[in-house]
């Protein structure tokens, strides 16, 4: 009885860390192309692999350890500081990390999906919950929900920050402050950070969309377990 049991338990353990292991875009449009999972934080002439679409749609994350090579003019065009890439939604973002700290580092943007034969056909869209979709497509009029998105981070070494800022939002009856709360533990290289929206300034839908006061900042140890959308084109 007890080989059953923990011939049991095993397999439970295994379906979930292969659930957990292939992250899936639900309806996948592209089952008959070579697909790969690219970002062009460098423009188009430097695109980064960083995985492929299998035919059903699991996405097979290959995320490089290194940078490919770069010119030198690429890098100062394309890398910023850090406190430009993390805080830029800070009021004070540009004093919250200097000097040595202050390492490079990019925003992946959209992770884009391009075929073997060079046709950029859609992105991914890394969510808690898909109802948060139109919020971040049109903020300006949607409403947010209390749940979370995910970005791509490159670093160019470690980095640790905890603490606080806030960004002034302005409305006809007075500003109202937003805050991130940060709580990073970012490895060198690539990292998925998550934004989870903490709580929500009600508004007036009639005059403005209503928007997250408080929204947390943390990195994911590996890929997110969460909705991966596609939107194509």
């Amino acid at each position: 009885m007890k080989k059953i049991f923990l011939l049991i338990i095993s397999i439970l353990v295994f379906n979930f860390a292969q659930s957990q292991s292939h992250p899936k875009i639900e309806d996948y449009p592209f089952g008959s192309l070579d697909v790969d999972v690219i970002v062009m934080s460098f423009g188009m002439e430097h695109p980064i692999k960083i995985g492929s679409m299998s035919k059903s749609g699991e996405i097979k994350f290959e995320i490089p350890k290194e940078l490919p090579k770069l010119s030198k003019e690429a890098e100062d065009n394309f890398m910023n500081d850090v406190a430009y890439t993390l805080f830029d939604v800070c009021d004070n973002g540009s004093d919250l990390v200097s000097g040595n700290d202050n390492i490079k580092s990019f925003e992946t943007g959209a992770l884009s999906l391009w075929t073997k034969d060079n046709r950029y056909v859609g992105v991914i869209i890394a969510v808690s919950d898909e109802k948060l979709l139109p919020w971040i497509e049109d903020p300006g009029y949607n409403e947010p929900i209390l749940e979370s998105y995910f970005e791509l981070i490159y670093v160019a070494s470690p980095f640790k920050y905890k603490g606080e800022c806030t960004q002034t939002q302005m409305l006809d009856e007075g500003n109202a402050n937003i805050t991130f709360e940060y709580n990073l533990n970012l490895k060198a290289g690539f990292n998925f950070v998550e934004y989870k929206i903490e709580s929500i300034h009600k508004t007036d839908p009639n005059v403005i969309a209503s928007f997250p006061n408080k929204v947390s900042v943390t990195n994911v140890e590996d890929i997110p377990n969460c909705k991966w959308i596609g939107k194509y084109f």
